[in-house]
């Protein structure tokens, strides 16, 4: 069964020291508030990735019967060791007047774990950067969209908005062909309706968020706001959720005719006239879609009371995580539309 972070029932050894992990790390992540998660029991989970979906027919009496099966292929969801040192320094300790100065440690390095995770979700196994790109990454969802069409592919050979379905990766639309184009609704409804059955989250940066408010509003409707589970405030369009990744780009380069190469983008690459753009994601989260994957326990500590170079303690937090598209139905992108 998959569950999200959240939902993880942390027994066992330091139980509460990983629970408090965990809902630092769901505080600051929208994705680990919202994605399942499946345990897997070594370094690599290799599932079935559907490709096209049975078929079902009309017979007659007597007809011969058609086999219809599903076509699908083996994909490999590698875990990337995702982690960190909290150490405590024992004077600064003594110095703090009482505070709880190893807990404050945990806190902050628990934050960067859920950030990095964020931003390999979108950028692993891809761009032009090496710390983004390299393979100890787990895939993001650039590469896993790339790979809908083949599982050799690196590239978003996509189809224009207003031509769906003749592109060589049905997944992949563009705003504009060898050029940017200002985002609409009819763009938005287009990238959902290629997840099937049907879309559950939208993934964009914030300034796409802000456009698509901003066209909501025009339309004489707005964005709706209502609380998930945990508590937090979620943004809703129509029926899918808004997810804010601060890693999306939002200086993605125009395509060549209606093709983007992530493994050419460089993420500091300054937003220019031909670097403009923000990709939108459409998602359907479920382990039959896109999911996370995750060894036992999900989130793991160590402690060491004296360290050998350094007067202080440490607490090592690791995070066994990787990411699978199990239906190339279940993930879409828009590519080539800006804000403006």
């Amino acid at each position: 069964m998959a569950g999200t972070l959240a939902e993880y029932k942390y027994l066992g050894h330091e139980a509460e020291i990983r629970a408090g992990i965990a809902k630092t790390i769901v505080t600051v992540s929208p994705w680990l508030q919202e994605m399942p998660f499946v345990q897997i029991n070594n370094d690599v989970s290799r599932y079935k990735m559907e490709l096209a979906a049975a078929r079902a027919d009309t017979y007659q009496v007597g007809e011969p019967w058609v086999e219809g099966t599903p076509t699908w292929e083996y994909r490999d969801a590698g875990l990337a060791i995702l982690g960190g040192d909290a150490d405590d320094d024992n004077f600064g300790r003594l110095a703090a007047a009482g505070e709880d100065t190893m807990a404050a440690m945990v806190e902050l390095k628990s934050k960067a774990i859920a950030q990095w995770f964020e931003t390999l979700a979108i950028l692993g196994q891809t761009t032009a950067v090496a710390t983004y790109g390299a393979t100890k990454n787990f895939k993001g969802l650039l590469r896993l969209l790339c790979e809908c069409e083949a599982k050799t592919a690196t590239d978003l050979d996509g189809a224009l908005y207003s031509a769906v379905g003749s592109a060589n990766n049905p997944q992949v639309i563009q705003a504009a062909s060898g050029a940017s184009a200002t985002l609409t609704l009819d763009m938005i409804d287009v990238l959902i309706d290629l997840v099937k059955p049907k879309a559950s989250h939208l993934i964009m940066s914030k300034l796409m968020r802000r456009k698509v408010s901003s066209l909501a509003r025009a339309a004489g409707s707005n964005l709706e706001h209502d609380k998930n589970q945990l508590g937090f405030v979620v943004t809703r369009f129509g029926e899918q959720i808004v997810l804010i990744d601060d890693s999306t780009p939002v200086n993605f380069p125009d395509p060549t005719v209606l093709v983007s190469a992530p493994a050419s983008y460089t993420p500091s690459t300054a937003v220019a006239a031909a670097n403009d753009t923000s990709p939108i994601f459409a998602v359907r989260f479920g382990e039959d879609g896109l999911c996370g994957v995750n060894g036992e326990g999900m989130i793991q500590v160590e402690r060491f009371d004296k360290l050998e170079t350094k007067d202080a303690k440490r607490i090592r937090i690791k995070f066994y995580a990787g990411m699978r598209l199990t239906n190339k139905l279940a993930a879409a992108g828009l590519f080539s539309a800006t804000a403006s």
